[in-house]
């Protein structure tokens, strides 16, 4: 069993490793259903049964959940803490790997490439995946030992391997056999490997003089109205299509304590400082009822050793005041109210004080009694809003009514509640001037009214001018520079000016003067450019190069040294270089297969109607 935890836990590394891609779920056989034939002949899918269909292939709503779960899992055990964003992202996460296993698969099936039993034995006994080598039982002092593993292959312990075997013949060298041949099409030139070597081990002896874009007056750059028209006019069709918008109009009830629960939460915490004054044992009070996560159970409220500084201030200001096994409290902080036992107090070898306290935490939490009033409240103007209509019932209740403007259909959340995929699912399945029934998530209660609806077209220009009035600035604020720097290239060619001097003139110029360094490093202020890294190995001994485009501007050049090849490092290193080229162009090539799959598939994603 444990043999097969692990596998699963590490499922993902040896075959990203392995194979620069596939599988972070265990199967993708196991994903696959038969397809109502209906809804295929038709082009539908029921989203009650179905969450997708992947070019017929039909994926359940438990087996993506399944996904999900899993990479929850994963995150939980890393020690993160679980919320709204992290189930978003592990949804994400869960699709594009469940999209990329399908469609890998199907490849598979399609290209009719198979394992057989010989190369399942042949693979386990003497190219053993990196699972199955990291898997602490065949391991000895943290390094896999061959010996240990073919012992245990050797001698089976009932059916633990079945479950490998099946794997190794229906995924993991189908995979691997459609990985070759994708790898057929990657070639790497021996002028590829000498001219990474010499972006690693060359060093280039340079001065340059830098014209950012930074450096030209924003005046200078501030493009017209007329272009950020005729820009709008060019790229409107293509970068600002929309699809159908739905406003809306809510009020909310805020899951949130009301005074009685302070007043409660207080009272249990003077019951438990007199408790712990009496003699009560304060570890055993601190266990019963603590609600701090950090040390509930057996830990007794133990906080350690602690100086000032690592507690919030009102609790560390009391504790620092109070005396030396004395109980204190209660101590109101952001967290709760506190009842803190001072058990020792002393001055470390640095002179710092310390304090060593344990405490009760009571929180000021939201009572089911409160709970329910505000959900009675929401009720009531739930049945006077479906009566008398939203506007009607808001001014008799007094409510404030927010507004989400120009939600799209996949959005999750809504402005000013957050998280609140329940509030999108009613906007795009409700006429407007409805009223929602009581909708509800983690910190609110809320009635919504749908106000409007956008039908789908093209952002207009007032919407997205700020967009692209910075766009064009950028541009006007590179052409600019550009234009600077073949000023200052004529001025440098005739004679009348060297770079050095422009650098230390300080005039709104950057540059540097005779660094030292290699291209995989990087120079003062013009950086990695490609455009750079492209023009520097090529370049004449002294010769002024340039307008070199940059990340930030443009650079004008002069080479003054560069060292030799060492043919004896290139040889040493030459191999490796060449499987980091391949290794870099395997994953390129494959995202580029996998996104060429993606697009040619048929996919139907029925997802908004369950998140």
């Amino acid at each position: 069993m444990a043999l097969m935890t692990s596998m699963r836990e590490r499922m993902h590394v040896f075959l990203w490793i392995l194979l620069a891609l596939f599988l972070l779920s265990m199967t993708v056989g196991g994903l696959v259903g038969g397809a109502n034939i209906i809804d295929q002949l038709i082009g539908n899918t029921n989203p009650q049964t179905t969450i997708a269909s992947i070019n017929g292939e039909i994926i359940s709503p438990n087996q993506f959940n399944n996904l999900v779960n899993q990479q929850l899992t994963n995150l939980k055990n890393s020690g993160q803490t679980i919320n709204d964003f992290q189930i978003n992202q592990a949804r994400n996460r869960a699709w594009d790997n469940l999209l990329q296993d399908v469609l890998v698969s199907q490849e598979v099936e399609q290209l009719g490439i198979k394992a057989s039993n010989e190369e399942v034995m042949y693979h386990l006994e003497n190219q053993p995946p990196l699972f199955l080598q990291q898997n602490p039982t065949f391991q000895t002092d943290g390094k896999f030992d061959l010996d240990k593993y073919l012992d245990a292959f050797s001698n089976p312990n009932g059916d633990e391997w079945v479950p490998i075997e099946q794997f190794m013949k229906n995924t993991f060298i189908p995979n691997f056999k459609l990985q070759k041949l994708l790898d057929e099409g990657i070639i790497i030139s021996e002028k590829e490997v000498v001219n990474e070597f010499k972006r690693r081990n060359i060093d280039y002896t340079l001065s340059a003089l830098h014209i950012t874009s930074a450096l030209v007056p924003k005046e200078d750059s501030e493009p017209t109205q007329d272009q950020i028209k005729k820009e709008y006019d060019e790229i409107k069709a293509n970068e600002f299509k929309h699809g159908e918008l739905r406003s809306l109009r809510y009020v909310y009830w805020e899951k949130k304590p009301a005074g009685q629960d302070t007043i409660d939460a207080k009272n249990l915490a003077d019951e438990l400082l007199i408790r712990a004054k009496s003699k009560e044992n304060f570890a055993t009070l601190a266990n019963e009822y603590t609600m701090d996560p950090s040390n509930q159970g057996t830990k007794g409220g133990d906080l350690g050793w602690f100086k000032k500084g690592r507690m919030v201030k009102p609790f560390e200001d009391a504790a620092f005041k109070a005396k030396k096994d004395q109980i204190i409290g209660p101590i109101l902080s952001r967290f709760g109210y506190h009842v803190i036992h001072v058990r020792d107090k002393k001055i470390n070898k640095n002179g710092d004080n310390e304090v060593l306290a344990s405490h009760i935490l009571i929180k000021i939490d939201i009572s089911p009694t409160t709970l329910s009033n505000l959900k009675r409240d929401a009720t009531l103007f739930s049945y006077d809003a479906q009566d008398n209509g939203f506007d009607i019932a808001v001014e008799e209740y007094g409510l404030t009514v927010s507004s989400a403007e120009k939600l799209n259909e996949n959005d999750l959340s809504v402005k000013g509640i957050g998280n609140f995929r329940s509030a999108v699912r009613y906007a795009f399945n409700n006429e407007v001037n409805t009223v929602s029934d009581i909708l509800e998530n983690e910190k609110y209660f809320v009635l919504c009214s749908l106000d409007s609806i956008i039908p789908e077209g093209i952002k207009p220009l007032n919407e997205v001018e700020p967009l692209l009035k910075s766009k064009l600035q950028n541009k006007n604020a590179k052409l600019a520079s550009l234009e600077e720097a073949n000023k200052l290239l004529i001025d440098i060619s005739a004679g009348e000016k060297t770079i050095a001097e422009l650098v230390k003139s300080k005039k709104g110029l950057d540059g540097f003067i005779k660094e030292t360094k290699k291209l995989s490093q990087g120079f003062t202020s013009i950086g990695r450019s490609n455009y750079v890294a492209g023009v520097i190995p090529t370049a004449k001994i002294e010769k002024i190069i340039g307008p070199v485009e940059t990340n930030q501007g443009y650079a004008i050049l002069q080479i003054h040294e560069k060292s030799n090849i060492d043919s004896t490092l290139y040889e040493q290193q030459k191999d490796q270089i060449r499987k980091e080229i391949f290794s870099k162009k395997q994953n390129q090539y494959f995202q580029a297969w996998i996104a060429d799959l993606k697009e040619k598939a048929e996919i139907i994603d029925n997802r908004k109607y369950y998140f």
